[in-house]
């Protein structure tokens, strides 16, 4: 509840399926296991991933998942 509030506050512009993805990657899963939750495929989630990055305004060296649980 706290991370939803505070990714919402922080990133008002993201999209329920950003939001979503969001608590997986914080969860630690895979792309894989993200790909068989959300029945897509793991090239659509690497695809959702690098657009979440961008949204955030994060470069290539900041690790997503880190960035994520600090949220």
């Amino acid at each position: 509840e706290l991370f939803y509030s505070a990714l919402r506050e922080k990133y008002p512009n993201l999209t329920p399926n950003e939001v979503r993805l969001s608590a997986l990657i914080r969860l630690d899963l895979s792309s894989k296991e993200i790909a068989s939750i959300l029945n897509i495929s793991s090239k659509s989630v690497e695809m959702n991933r690098y657009r979440l990055r961008k949204k955030m305004q994060l470069s290539s060296s900041v690790n997503l998942s880190e960035f994520i649980r600090s949220i």
